[in-house]
């Protein structure tokens, strides 16, 4: 048997508690609200909420824009009427019963 070394690099400033917090941690919120005050971090959070569901609904607006983009792809990155891939899943929750395992021209089952 081969003696296996672990070589374990540890970050002084890390250690010590020098360094920033990473952000959407609990210690970076914390700080944030002891630096601002709770009414500039609830504004941050309301303006995070807002931005999501901005998103939301464009994508719900466009989604058969980004569907149609997807299909005109030469290349296939993303299935979109893969048969297989469309019900696979179900059949194994149980909504229906595997009798053939389908291939179709991109390699997907």
């Amino acid at each position: 048997m081969a003696n296996k070394k672990v070589s374990i690099d540890l970050d002084i400033e890390e250690l010590l508690g020098l360094s920033e917090p990473k952000k959407n941690t609990l210690e970076y919120d914390l700080n944030f609200i002891i630096e601002n005050g709770i009414e500039k971090y609830n504004q941050m959070q309301q303006e995070h909420e807002n931005k999501k569901k901005e998103f939301m609904q464009l994508f719900r607006e466009c989604f058969q824009e980004i569907i149609w983009e997807f299909q005109k792809d030469p290349r296939q990155q993303i299935a979109v009427n893969c048969a297989g891939c469309r019900y696979s899943n179900r059949v194994e929750l149980g909504y229906g019963k595997a009798t053939t395992k389908r291939t179709n021209n991109n390699g997907c089952e």
